[in-house]
This record gives C-alpha cells, sequence and structure tokens, in this order.
C-alpha cells in the first residue's frame, strides 16, 4: 500500500497498525459478526474495550488512583469553556502562548476573571513568556503545553498546586508526570486517534469546586461516575484509540516515544539551523521548541508555494503553514516515521541548492 508522508496538523497521520486494526474491528469485532461501532455502549463488549483503554492509559502516563480519566465529546475547544464552568471560582490565571490558550483565557471571562499572566502574542508568539508570577487566590493556572501553529512548547513545566493543561498537539509524545496537574486534557485528533474524542485525566479533589447549576452533561464528576457513559460516547474513536494505546506500547512507550521524537524533530531543526536563514523559523526560544509541529518560512511566497508543490511530487503532504501565520509547518506527530523527516530535511537541503537567494 502506498501512503504518503502527512505532515497536517490535524486530524493527522496515524499509525497504520493502529488503521488496519481498526479497519478490522469496525467490519467484525473479535469474530463475533458484529462491527465495534455496531454494539450498544451498555454492553459488555464496549465495557471492556473502554476498561482496557482506561487502564492502558493509566499504565501509559502513570496516572495515579487519585485521578479520573474520562473521554468526552466537543473537542478541547469545548473544555475551554467546560473547565471553567466547573472549577473557576473568582478568578483564573493563564499564560498565553498561542491562539488555543488565548481561546481558553477568552471562554473562562463568562465565569470570573480571567487574569493573563504573561502573553508573547506581541511578537508572534515566538517564545514561551517568563517573568511571571501566579496570583495566590487563583481557582488555577491553565497552559497549553504545545503550541500546534506557531511552534513553541513548555519543555519544563511550571509548578502550581492547580495547573489545568491543554496537551492536545503533545500528548503521550513524552512522559508527563500527571501527579504535577490538576487536570491535563487533549483532543484525539493529533496524537490518538480520529477527530470526535477527548481525553481528560481530572484529579479527584477539584469535584466538590462543581456549581450546583452545571448540566449534568457539562459536569466532570458526572461523566466520571458514569464511566464516560453519561450519555452515548463516541465508540468507535475511543476504540481507536485504545488501538494508538496497543501501539504505544510496543514501541516502547513513552520514554521510547520522547527519543523518537526528538531524533526526528531534529533532523529538521538541523536542515533548518544549517541553511545560513534561507529557512527562518517562526520560534526564536530554541529551548522551546515544539518537537510536534516545526514551522519555518522561505524567504518569499513564490519559492515557499514552489517548496510545497515539490514536496508533494515527492510524497509529502500538507507542508502549508497556518492561514495565519503562512510559511511551512511540518507536524511530525507519533505515527509520522523516521523517514519523512529525512525525506523532508533532504528536500530541505535539496531545494534550498537549487534555488539561491542573491545576496
Amino acid at each position: 500500500m502506498h501512503r504518503v508522508f502527512n505532515f497536517s496538523a490535524g486530524p493527522a497521520m496515524l499509525p497504520l497498525e493502529v488503521l488496519e486494526a481498526s479497519a478490522k474491528a469496525l467490519v467484525d469485532f473479535q469474530g463475533k459478526g458484529v462491527g465495534i461501532a455496531e454494539v450498544s455502549h451498555r454492553g459488555k463488549e464496549f465495557d471492556g474495550v473502554l476498561d482496557e483503554c482506561t487502564a492502558r492509559c493509566r499504565a501509559l502516563l502513570g496516572v495515579p488512583d487519585t485521578y479520573d480519566v474520562v473521554f468526552l465529546q466537543g473537542g478541547a475547544t469545548q473544555l475551554f469553556t467546560t473547565i471553567p464552568m466547573n472549577f473557576l471560582q473568582g478568578s483564573a490565571d493563564f499564560v498565553v502562548t498561542g491562539e488555543w490558550a488565548k481561546k481558553a483565557a477568552e471562554a473562562a471571562k463568562p465565569f470570573g476573571l480571567a487574569n493573563i499572566l504573561g502573553s508573547s502574542e506581541a511578537t508572534g508568539f515566538d517564545r514561551i513568556p517568563r517573568d511571571w508570577k501566579p496570583n495566590a487566590g487563583a481557582s488555577y493556572l491553565h497552559i497549553c503545553s504545545n503550541n500546534t501553529i506557531y511552534g513553541t512548547r513548555w519543555s519544563h513545566f511550571p509548578d502550581h498546586p492547580t495547573l489545568i493543561c491543554d496537551a492536545s498537539s503533545e500528548i503521550c509524545s513524552r512522559p508527563m508526570d500527571v501527579s504535577r496537574f490538576a487536570m491535563i486534557y487533549a483532543g484525539a485528533q493529533k496524537n490518538l486517534g480520529p477527530s470526535g474524542v477527548v481525553l481528560a485525566i481530572v484529579r479527584k479533589d477539584l469535584y466538590p469546586r462543581i456549581p450546583k447549576s452545571v448540566p449534568k452533561i457539562f459536569n466532570f464528576a458526572a461523566h466520571a461516575e458514569a464511566k464516560s457513559c453519561l450519555n452515548t460516547p463516541p465508540t468507535f474513536g475511543i476504540y481507536m484509540l485504545l488501538e494508538t494505546f496497543r501501539w504505544l506500547d510496543r514501541q516502547g512507550g513513552l520514554v521510547a516515544m520522547e527519543k523518537r521524537n526528538e531524533e526526528k524533530a531534529g533532523l529538521i531543526y538541523a536542515a533548518i539551523d544549517q541553511s545560513g536563514g534561507y529557512y527562518r523559523p517562526t520560534v526564536t526560544d530554541i529551548a522551546n521548541r515544539s518537537r510536534m509541529n516545526i514551522t519555518y518560512r522561505l524567504p518569499n511566497e513564490d519559492l515557499t508555494d514552489k517548496f510545497i508543490k515539490e514536496a508533494e511530487k515527492k510524497g509529502m503532504t500538507a507542508l502549508k503553514g497556518y492561514r495565519s501565520v503562512g510559511g511551512i509547518r511540518a507536524s511530525v506527530y507519533n505515527a509520522m516515521p523516521i523517514e519523512g523527516c529525512q525525506a523532508l530535511a533532504t528536500h530541505m537541503r535539496e531545494f534550498q541548492g537549487r534555488n539561491p537567494v542573491p545576496a
């Protein structure tokens, strides 16, 4: 089967093994003559899927017993609203490192005061803000661990007793000490599976904060108590998460994935850094460059268009940068093989050689 190197930012490339196993289960789950998307979410078949998916998630990420693992719908964007709806009491702190962190802060405003402690918007979100201090009375500190659009990431997480993290574009790409967070949430469509599923890891001591006025369907404690089946969950999407967790285990877990992702990103960053300025990185904060979303610009738009078209002919797709940023964005999530990054780095060097810019 011919497959391209898909550098899409999300929905994104998934491991072929996951796709094939999921396709098989979609038609005939465990030889039962019925597909996994056709069974009841209340039945023993899906109950087994949910149990294994939760257990594997806990094992991979090292989730303590003091946290619930919940599978939700609505995307991370819906959680921008439901998190403050549940947990904001008076005020919450935000560090804004990109569009999604900014949207999370905006979504909190109907529920209380959203304190912007730091923002790198003035410099084009090219760095992680520094020299900010949390407010002692704030309900929580919210961050986005990896900036999908501009390409920064928190290489080291801040210490905070109630740290809430949107990890959508890097979940399971490196180990995370879950005990340092009050909540981690992530849309599945980048590193875990198809769009339509959100993984939420919630520390149970947050639940007493939930106002009685919160509708049950938006209540994190209610979803946890109902074992993610308060309403009909995205059953096939959750099954694909299970296959992804199985695949991650076969790769050696998150320590092995981090090592592989460092190597993959290093190939492309080397091509940028060694280009003499031909490829200009969007991110100036080198210590906090994303390992998942690598962004850069060429000398002009004509060369950018040519670069993308030639890459497509070589089997590398979806390299065009986000509409508000331009340039190139190479999203190299867990499923991207090292060969894809090697191919892109080679294309970058060869393209520069064929298309020099006069001094």
